[in-house]
């Protein structure tokens, strides 16, 4: 293994998640949902990667009849575009390491030979695999991460490096999601021009029970 694949690894649990509602973020949801009918290039992920990216995300967020999904909201194009141009370089090189070693094993345990074999089903499974499994065993993933950053230490196995990079975009599809202006104005409550302050009242009362939009 070359160094700089040993190095992305050691920082694969650089936190990916919290979005910082910058101009620029506000800029890139803007632009992504402008270019939803458009050809689009990705500018972060290989063409695999945006594949299992999407259709992982798909999982995650599924449409329904009454709310769009990750697909229809763009998601993935947001991530790789936030990946590309606002991740610092040692969170585009520990993503970039993660997401590879996400796509080959989920292939090998899929009994895949291309990304684009895989179905919901195969995904589905995965994300059962990590997000299921028991709570000492998701500790256990999340030490080997934070071990494998000090000065001589062991890389952090195939199921830790997965359920971290799985959290990070769990964390950032759901980020994106709230902010997008489409559920924002559509599905969560939303006041354009915040009146008087309600603290404690019901929630089922006041907004049928949706959550706030950002």
């Amino acid at each position: 293994m070359d160094v700089e694949r040993r190095k992305a690894l050691k920082n694969i649990g650089l936190s990916l998640g919290a979005i910082t509602l910058s101009s620029s973020v506000v800029a890139l949801l803007q632009s992504c949902a402008e270019e939803r009918t458009l050809a689009w290039t990705p500018q972060f992920f290989t063409p695999d990667e945006v594949f299992i990216t999407q259709i992982t995300l798909d999982v995650m967020i599924p449409a329904t009849p009454n709310i769009p999904g990750a697909t229809e909201l763009n998601l993935t194009q947001f991530i790789d575009g936030y990946l590309y141009s606002i991740a610092t370089e040692k969170e585009k090189s520990a993503f970039k390491v993660g997401i590879e070693q996400y796509l080959s094993s989920t292939l090998q345990e899929s009994n895949k030979k291309k990304a684009a074999d895989l179905s919901e089903t195969d995904i589905d499974h995965r994300l059962a695999y990590y997000f299921k499994a028991e709570r000492s065993e998701q500790q256990k993933w999340g030490r080997e991460v934070d071990v494998s950053k000090k000065d001589n230490a062991g890389l952090p196995s195939v199921d830790a490096v997965n359920f971290s990079v799985l959290k990070s975009l769990r964390t950032m599809a759901i980020e994106a999601f709230k902010v997008c202006e489409l559920i924002g104005e559509k599905i969560l409550a939303y006041d354009p021009i915040p009146g008087s302050h309600a603290g404690c009242v019901d929630l089922q009362e006041l907004t049928q029970g949706k959550a706030w939009s950002l």
